[in-house]
């Protein structure tokens, strides 16, 4: 990404964080960024492909962060427990990713929602798919289809992090442990 695109960015951030999509207008974030329409439409073609490029931008950086959280462990149980860890972490906080994906007070529409919810869940689902084969491939893990494993394991920590449905105020930390011992029970190959 370039510097001009950084600053449109940054810039329909704000706006979108404030007003929502539907009240943002790219008028106004030209004025925020002291461009043209001209050229802002040069760099995007729709208040719509802005908004996408910068939700892809905030997964694709959350998603850069995981693997530099992840750094060097090589066991594939610590990993996986690590990733539960940094998702707990991260999906706690309030940023404009976690915003979107919760939609809770309307801001943005649910057609686009419900597609940013796919392109971050796609991601989390490579990235625990990929532990899971090399958990497998250790022998440490049973013989699964780590996509279908993948994906069950994201709903599952999902509900756990933006998408809570239980207790907001329970102990974060005993509610992570219960669920990782709750899947390495499913997972791990017993002698």
């Amino acid at each position: 990404m370039n510097e001009t695109e950084r600053k449109i960015f940054d810039a329909a951030r704000r706006r979108f964080d404030r007003f929502g999509f539907k009240k943002t207008t790219m008028d106004e974030i030209c004025k925020d960024v002291q461009m043209s329409k001209k050229t802002l439409y040069q760099h995007f073609k729709s208040k719509e492909d802005l908004f996408v490029g910068l939700f892809i931008s905030e997964a694709l950086a959350a998603r850069k962060e995981i693997f530099r959280k992840l750094g060097s462990v090589e066991d594939p149980l610590v990993k996986l427990r690590r990733i539960l860890e940094i998702a707990f972490d991260y999906f706690s906080q309030d940023n404009f990713m976690v915003r979107v994906l919760q939609n809770n007070e309307g801001l943005y529409s649910p057609f686009l929602n419900k597609r940013f919810q796919a392109v971050v869940e796609q991601g989390m689902v490579d990235i625990i798919a990929d532990i899971l084969r090399d958990g497998g491939e250790k022998g440490l893990f049973r013989d699964t289809d780590e996509r279908l494993i993948g994906y069950a394991l994201f709903k599952i920590s999902q509900a756990f992090t933006y998408a809570r449905t239980i207790d907001p105020d329970q102990d974060r930390e005993r509610e992570l442990a219960l669920l990782f011992e709750f899947l390495t029970n499913g997972l791990l190959i017993r002698p």
